[in-house]
C-alpha cells in the first residue's frame, strides 16, 4: 500500500517542494494551506502521517494538532516549522504526543526519515522506476 501524507503549510512554494520530493520517493501527497481544509480532508480521507506547520497565516497549527489527536489519536503528526519553538509550545506538543519536530532549515532527508519511521509496518513507499 502506498503511504498517503497530509501536508499543511500556508506557503505554496514549500507545499510544492514537499509534494514533489515525497512523490518522487513513492508517496501519495495531499497538501492544503488552512486548518479548515485539513479538517475537511481528514474527515473523508485516510492518511498515514500528517505534517503540520505551526504558523498558518494567523492560525495556530497546534490547534489542528489537538484536533487530530482528539479524533485520530493513532495518526502520527510531525511538526514542520520555521519558527523558534518556545518551551510552552514544545511542552504542549510533547504532551499531545507529537511524533517529531523538524525545522524547515534541516535537510529534507531528516523529514523523510521521520516520516518513514512513523509509517505503519504494512505501508511502504513505492518509488517510481
Amino acid at each position: 500500500m502506498q503511504p498517503h501524507l497530509l501536508f499543511v503549510d500556508d506557503e505554496a512554494p514549500i507545499r510544492d517542494l514537499f509534494a514533489l520530493y515525497f512523490q518522487k520517493k513513492g508517496f501519495q501527497v495531499t497538501t492544503v494551506a488552512t486548518i479548515q481544509q485539513a479538517m475537511d480532508l481528514l474527515a473523508e480521507t485516510r492518511f498515514h502521517v500528517a505534517i503540520l506547520d505551526l504558523n498558518l497565516a494567523g492560525e495556530d497549527g497546534l490547534d489542528l494538532f489537538s484536533y487530530i489527536k482528539a479524533k485520530w489519536p493513532a495518526l502520527p503528526v510531525i511538526i514542520f516549522t520555521g519558527m523558534n519553538i518556545s518551551q510552552t509550545v514544545l511542552d504542549r506538543a510533547l504532551t499531545g504526543r507529537v511524533a517529531a519536530i523538524i525545522r524547515k532549515t534541516e535537510p529534507m532527508g531528516k523529514l523523510y526519515a521521520e516520516v518513514c519511521r512513523h509509517l505503519p509496518k504494512d505501508v511502504a513507499p513505492i518509488e517510481p522506476v
